[in-house]
């Protein structure tokens, strides 16, 4: 008898309803209803649900909390809370409950429970709690996949446990790109949501997900530009159940206003026209509009004039594509001031798989807004303050720092953070001599020994080791802290002179080049001669019908003189003094130009090319010979490291000047080898001549540029830096 008063016209709405609306027996508080939600929402069909017991689904430290609500709700006529829930898949999710106890004449009475998921809201609160620790609770505990993404490469920085459920661990994942865990399908859109996000503060999207075994699973994901704007926040929900039901609830077209009418969301139902068929009384609630007061048609000055585009673009893509949209805007309240509405429209279909109209149920957000607005504005004060503090105590280019009497760190600038290249946290209280080379830590000893003795040591160099493992080398000046006449410290001042140290040898080499270069150029043409000679000859006994059987010797014999013409062109132009067509030029657009044919050779061997471009501004190039420079070193790289490895091409502005790094994961090169890297004819390639380097050496030179070659057994890294000069205000795309 009672589930009489779910027929009528008010049966659409429940079935399309985001909230599950559930009727029980007042006396048993057993299931009478259970809406199609509860297997969107909970994973249990309404089968499985009629029957059992209202509260057997609560969470066991929930129970006495939701037995009391229940009791008070029975004396009070309705109930209000909110309590975790178990899923079918043994996890819990928080719902807020909204409970009226319904009369019927000659009826028995029941009790109408409209409940909805509010445990997005539930993790957002917890995690703008606890903000500053990265949301390290939440990520723990939650079933949502939370991730942290990097805004230029879209690669993995953080990922929480919950990605267990894909199959990955953390270590599998970071450092990849994230779109490698999307559908085909779908990338284009992902691709696109994300670049969106450095233009709108929030975004939602679904999508198809691919688990390590290679099954699919279907994904709601929203996203946030960290503070910074140099990160993704993602967090992530498994929505393969819902996706499923919400397949099945297209059938129905069966409303149920008895219980909209009590919803606290807003419900609007559109015919194909765009009429306004139905307004669920809780609009006046939310908006301060009568049922009545509303235009027959949508209204598009509700909306505010800068969400209009967006809006109607959201609901013609959800109507061309027959699917379901979510999306947040402002609405105009009847008092005149905008409120925030966070909005799911489901699109209705008839049998024919034709459009019937929409169903829209809205809810007010603008708390939620609000709330962030106010972090997002704190963090922006909080933000001035530090970059004002942090640039009066970095103005600094030398390293500074500050040691007590037990020769530990005290204090640290930033260029001595970034010279090390350990955090401020990993400095801190550490022993000066954790970072001097082991054989000079006995000389620097005794000389800040000496210091606290009040004896004047003037200006010295050592050695030190960053966290890489680079050795530095220093040249120190320090002065003592007195306090009350007494030594408690000693302030530093060191400047990083490798590269003027390494300047001095690469002048050696290069006078080095020089001479050799001219000596092959005079050979090199005094063997071209003959080699030309004899390749004329070969090719007229090539078409000599009487040397047929000796062909494939002929085109042997031609094929090695053309390898050797080739190694000697290679030779003349390294010993050439070309001049070189300096312009005004992006090198990043350099970069992106070479990529296709770049990626091409990676594809083909098993390997990936990572590009990370910095805002980096124009310099003066030759266009074809930083081409060729770039080619070779990747090339280079590629052959280095490893099937399924990556090669890295990096692009940053430091200081004065721009670097182009190429960094691979092969097994590094030897001290002895470096030493001679660049030198025509040494190579450690089977089929190499060494020329290819040669060649890029020059190119380097020319430009008037720096080489760096960082190598140990994680890999090495060719850095060329190149002198700015400020040609233009531009900067490179």
């Amino acid at each position: 008898m009672l589930l009489k008063a779910l027929e009528g016209d008010y049966n659409l709405i429940a079935e399309y309803s985001m909230e599950m609306i559930d009727l029980f027996d007042r006396e048993s508080f057993n299931y009478l209803y259970a809406s199609p939600a509860n297997y969107r929402l909970l994973g249990f069909t309404p089968e499985e649900l009629m029957g059992q017991h209202g509260l057997g689904l609560a969470h066991p430290d929930d129970l006495e909390y939701t037995q009391a609500l229940l009791a008070e709700g029975l004396k009070k006529g309705s109930i209000t809370g909110e309590f975790r829930e178990r899923k079918k898949d043994g996890s819990y999710i928080w719902v807020d409950v909204q409970g009226y106890l319904i009369k019927r004449a000659e009826q028995p009475d029941y009790i109408m429970v409209i409940t909805r998921d509010i445990n997005k809201r539930k993790l957002a609160q917890i995690a703008l709690q606890l903000s500053e620790e990265r949301f390290r609770l939440i990520n723990e505990n939650a079933q949502d996949l939370i991730s942290i993404i990097d805004a230029n490469s879209f690669t993995f920085t953080y990922i929480s446990p919950s990605y267990s459920l894909l199959g990955w661990d953390e270590g599998e994942l970071l450092g990849q790109s994230c779109l490698n865990l999307i559908h085909q399908d779908y990338k284009p859109q992902a691709l696109f949501k994300l670049k969106e996000l450095l233009i709108n503060d929030w975004i939602s999207y679904r999508y198809q997900g691919i688990k390590k075994d290679g099954s699919f699973i279907w994904f709601e994901s929203v996203g946030k530009l960290s503070p910074t704007g140099s990160e993704f926040i993602i967090i992530s929900r498994d929505i393969t159940e819902s996706k499923r039901a919400e397949e099945a609830l297209r059938c129905s077209e069966e409303r149920l206003r008895e219980i909209t009418d009590n919803m606290l969301d807003g419900i609007i139902l559109l015919n194909r026209d765009g009429v306004i068929n139905y307004i669920s009384p809780s609009c006046q609630n939310l908006l301060g509009y009568s049922p009545q007061a509303v235009p027959a048609r949508t209204n598009l000055d509700l909306i505010h004039p800068e969400d209009r585009k967006q809006f109607l673009y959201t609901v013609n893509q959800a109507i061309r594509k027959q699917s379901s949209v979510r999306l947040e805007f402002r609405c105009r309240h009847a008092e005149g001031y905008y409120i925030w509405l966070e909005a799911i429209g489901n699109v209705l279909i008839d049998d024919d798989t034709h459009y019937k109209g929409l169903v829209v149920a809205f809810r007010d957000i603008e708390a939620r807004k609000q709330a962030e607005q106010r972090i997002l504005e704190n963090e922006r004060q909080l933000k001035e303050q530090y970059d004002y503090l942090n640039n009066l105590i970095n103005t600094m280019n030398e390293f500074c720092y500050i040691y007590d009497q037990d020769f530990n760190l005290t204090f640290v600038n930033k260029k001595t953070i970034e010279g090390l290249g350990y955090s401020r946290e990993e400095l801190l209280g550490r022993s000066i001599f954790d970072f001097v080379h082991p054989d000079d830590r006995e000389i620097v000893r005794a000389i800040a020994q000496k210091r606290f003795n009040h004896v004047d040591v003037g200006r010295y160099e050592h050695r030190i080791i960053c966290k890489d493992g680079q050795e530095l080398l220093v040249r120190i000046k320090g002065s003592p802290i007195i306090n009350n006449g007494e030594i408690t410290g000693t302030l530093v001042l060191c400047d990083d002179i490798t590269e003027y140290r390494k300047l001095q040898s690469e002048m050696i080499r290069l006078d080095q080049m020089h001479t050799l270069g001219e000596i092959a150029a005079g050979l090199a043409h005094e063997i071209r001669n003959p080699m030309t000679t004899v390749n004329g000859f070969l090719q007229l006994l090539l078409k000599d019908k009487d040397f047929n059987d000796k062909r494939e010797y002929l085109e042997i014999m031609i094929e090695e003189l053309n390898r050797a013409n080739g190694i000697i062109g290679e030779f003349l132009n390294l010993a050439r003094n070309k001049i070189v067509d300096l312009k005004a030029h992006p090198i990043n657009q350099i970069i992106r130009s070479l990529a296709p044919l770049l990626q091409a050779d990676a594809f083909l061997s098993d390997r990936t090319i990572v590009l990370k471009l910095g805002d980096v501004p124009e310099l003066l190039l030759d266009v074809k010979e930083i081409r060729q420079l770039i080619i070779n070193l990747v090339r280079n790289a590629l052959e280095a490291t490893p099937r399924g490895g990556m090669v890295e091409i990096i692009t940053r502005r430091v200081n004065d000047f721009v670097s182009l790094s190429i960094k691979d994961q092969g097994k590094g090169i030897p001290d002895d080898v470096l030493e001679k890297l660049g030198t025509p004819f040494f190579s450690t390639k089977d089929n190499g001549t060494g020329l290819g380097l040669a060649i890029c050496f020059g190119i380097i030179e020319r430009h008037k540029a720096r080489l760096d070659i960082d190598s140990n057994s994680s890999g090495t890294t060719f850095t060329v830096k190149f002198n700015y000069i400020q040609t233009t205000e531009s900067v490179a795309p």
